[in-house]
């Protein structure tokens, strides 16, 4: 049943959940965050399960064996399996929020720099601001990919 409900709410694009949400909560910012946060918990649910699904389950069973609790079980077994994955789609899912974060600030008047880029673009003409939004915008794409990249190879050492 919650597959069923998550495969829904996935299947739906972002930007109208946020357009949902600004009904119930109004045009700006809460509903942006409502819409983008309900899009990305569905997104993350699947992603996690099919990382957990995919473990080797021998480890699991050893653990059952010597008589381990649900905690260690989780702590021995399935974090360490899955931590690299589980690091990988948070940072996919992160810097699908980040763009559509851009998106969702022109679109739905939540401000932020989608809305100074809709704003210079539409009303101001001023195209030199809208290359120093898009270089920001690069830059901070960069400093996320280089944040996974670290923490990938600090997990995978381990």
């Amino acid at each position: 049943m919650i597959k069923i409900i998550v495969s829904f709410i996935r299947a739906i694009p972002t930007i109208l959940w946020v357009l949902v949400f600004s009904v119930v909560a109004n045009i700006g910012v809460e509903s942006a965050i409502i819409g983008m946060s309900f899009h990305s918990i569905a997104y993350l649910i699947k992603a996690y399960s099919e990382s957990i699904e995919e473990i080797d389950t021998g480890t699991i069973d050893a653990l059952k064996a010597t008589g381990a609790s649900w905690w260690q079980i989780i702590f021995q077994a399935v974090l360490p399996s899955t931590i690299t994955s589980i690091l990988s789609w948070t940072f996919v899912r992160f810097e699908i929020n980040f763009t559509n974060a851009v998106a969702v600030g022109a679109a739905s008047g939540a401000g932020g720099i989608g809305y100074d880029m809709f704003m210079s673009g539409t009303m101001y003409f001023d195209i030199r601001e809208i290359g120093v939004f898009v270089y920001l915008i690069f830059i901070v794409a960069l400093i996320l990919e280089f944040i996974s990249y670290f923490l990938k190879n600090k997990y995978l050492k381990n």
